[in-house]
């Protein structure tokens, strides 16, 4: 039997990693539902364009520094 030994730094950054995938994997999921929906409803279809169609609202620079 091998002796693992680890620090509390070490398994904090594994258990973030798994959670990080975890959530990525959801994300994911959920993505493909959506283009699933979008192939079978033509609203969701043109939902979807309209949705990533429109330009990002570009944000000043002094909305981030307020100094």
């Amino acid at each position: 039997m091998t002796n693992i030994i680890s620090s509390k730094t070490t398994k904090q950054l594994a258990f973030r990693f798994i959670l990080q995938h975890i959530d990525y994997r959801k994300r994911c999921l959920f993505l493909q539902e959506i283009i699933s929906l979008a192939k079978r409803d033509e609203i969701s279809k043109h939902i979807l364009t309209r949705f990533f169609d429109v330009p990002l609202k570009t944000i000043p620079l002094k909305e981030f520094n307020k100094n």
